[in-house]
């Protein structure tokens, strides 16, 4: 796949391939141990898949903890010389992606009976990034949904039992509000 292809078809594309088998049944695969509370090995995971499967973009993970989005991926040469408002909206150039995990314990129930957590920055189709020159930008949003499971009888390895590549407009169109919850102090 090349430059003019969805990043988000592209980026869901090698994961399906990645996590399931042509039969559509979960592949096993490693995690290193979490250092603390707010690590995710599997944000980690994803991304170094990615960049090892795009051809002509890179993924870049969130510059520390509780920053959204996760990972961006971009065309560096799509994205270079062009007017910001032109990455916008260009899901062929720029996209962010927030990945969203439910935990399954050994016995089967979900880990954490709250559910998603969003860490107070609601969700929304327009996520702001930052370039090299710190400078902001919005840019598309999108959110990997997944089910994670410990393979039975093994600490470090686990396999996504489910997994959705959601539009974040689908979750919540109102860039406005989240800039508001944002400027109040809830980042």
């Amino acid at each position: 796949m090349t430059g003019d292809v969805d990043l988000t078809i592209e980026a869901f594309t090698i994961l399906r391939e990645h996590f399931f088998d042509q039969n559509g049944a979960p592949q096993p695969f490693p995690l290193r141990e979490k250092r603390n509370t707010q690590d995710d090995p599997l944000d980690e995971y994803i991304c170094d898949v990615l960049h090892n499967h795009l051809q002509d973009s890179e993924c870049v993970p969130s510059p520390g903890p509780l920053i959204s989005p996760d990972l961006v991926l971009f065309r560096p040469d799509r994205c270079n010389d062009v007017p910001r408002a032109a990455l916008r909206d260009d899901l062929t150039r720029i996209v962010g992606i927030e990945v969203k995990k439910l935990e399954r314990t050994k016995s089967g129930p979900v880990a954490r009976m709250s559910g998603l957590d969003y860490n107070t920055t609601p969700p929304c189709g327009t996520i702001r990034v930052y370039d090299a020159d710190d400078k902001p930008l919005d840019i598309r949003g999108f959110y990997l949904f997944v089910c994670q499971e410990q393979e039975p009888g093994t600490e470090n390895t686990y396999k996504l039992s489910a997994l959705a590549l959601c539009d974040g407009n689908v979750l919540n169109e109102d860039k406005a509000h989240v800039h508001l919850r944002k400027s109040a102090g809830n980042t």
